[in-house]
């Protein structure tokens, strides 16, 4: 009842604000927050309805913003349906807001073929393309359909493109290739703190700790400010107390200390290194401890032959009725086998 309540003064709304509106502009805004006001798909498509009345259904602006919510409301396929109908199939900003829409949802394939759809009709692609293609790539290993639009990036002169680069260490990283990786590293002209994490997170992920924790302190030696996600792949190569140390030392001196996330990974860090005592302490000072920072403390202590310690904290875990996931269950299973 409550719904059908909202959903009629969301009708009543779309036909005072279109017959009310004084100027085009402020006809515009109303529609557009309209979209945004839309909570259910019903809703959307009432507003989206009232669009097409007033004709306004080819206007890109309002085209890519009933995109952009039919996805956020988890209706891929209408924002798909919508994108297909518009007659701006030459605008790039259209594109690349339906490319992101498949990225985002997981739709990784679909957005590839877009990719290629969008080449084929002779639409050249941005520096803000790319990215989001190349995580596609990074996410399916499709390491060829990735070298083939690295030669887009070269052929467009996008290459300069910090972004641009930060997704091609990404995705070269994720499919194994780290020389390829480290090559645009040392070729990119401009750095930020993403691209040492993005080449940073390509060696852990690849087995190469020491040339990450190397790279991570080059980038402390030049004075960059680390965030969390450089220290978390900086930890991903921790393989020695002493390093172990170094890293929290960095955390401590950045103002990091209190990142749960931060903690959770020191956890599994130093219980890597054979330190569990650290490990429990870490584990112990989290005040909040959430799914991750139990089934962590679980895992480290199974996989440290600690079965005795890892059942109390599981059963400490469903005490404070904190439900376990498959990882949960498994490291305790795994204790006792």
């Amino acid at each position: 009842m409550q719904k059908l309540t909202r959903l009629r003064r969301l009708q009543q709304q779309s036909r005072l604000f279109f017959s009310e509106a004084q100027t085009e502009f402020e006809a515009d805004q109303c529609i557009i927050t309209l979209i945004k006001q839309c909570q259910t798909l019903r809703s959307l498509k009432t507003v989206h309805a009232s669009i097409l009345v007033s004709h306004r259904h080819q206007d890109l602006f309002f085209v890519t913003n009933l995109i952009s919510q039919y996805a956020s409301l988890g209706s891929v396929s209408s924002a798909f349906s919508l994108f297909s109908a518009v007659s701006h199939i030459s605008d790039l900003f259209l594109w690349n807001v339906m490319i992101r829409v498949f990225v985002d949802n997981r739709h990784f394939d679909r957005s590839l073929q877009l990719y290629t759809q969008m080449r084929r009709s002779g639409v050249q692609p941005d520096n803000f393309t790319f990215p989001f293609v190349f995580k596609a790539c990074a996410n399916l290993r499709d390491v060829e359909f990735g070298v083939r639009v690295h030669k887009d990036v070269v052929d467009l002169g996008y290459q300069p493109d910090v972004f641009v680069g930060n997704s091609l260490i990404a995705m070269y990283g994720k499919c194994g290739r780290v020389e390829v990786s480290r090559r645009v590293f040392d070729e990119m002209l401009e750095r930020n703190v993403v691209t040492w994490s993005s080449m940073t997170g390509a060696y852990a992920q690849n087995g190469f700790y020491e040339e990450g924790l190397f790279l991570f302190k080059r980038m402390l030696g030049e004075r960059i400010r680390p965030n969390r996600v450089v220290i978390l792949n900086a930890m991903g190569c921790v393989r020695r107390e002493s390093e172990a140390d170094d890293i929290c030392r960095v955390v401590v001196d950045n103002g990091l200390d209190l990142d749960q996330s931060l903690q959770n990974a020191a956890m599994v860090m130093y219980s890597r290194c054979g330190r569990m005592d650290m490990a429990r302490k870490f584990f112990d000072g989290i005040l909040n401890k959430d799914l991750v920072s139990w089934t962590s403390m679980i895992e480290a202590y199974a996989q440290a032959d600690l079965p005795l310690e890892a059942f109390e904290l599981f059963r400490q875990m469903i005490l404070q009725r904190v439900l376990p996931d498959h990882l949960g269950k498994s490291a305790h299973v795994g204790s006792y086998s």
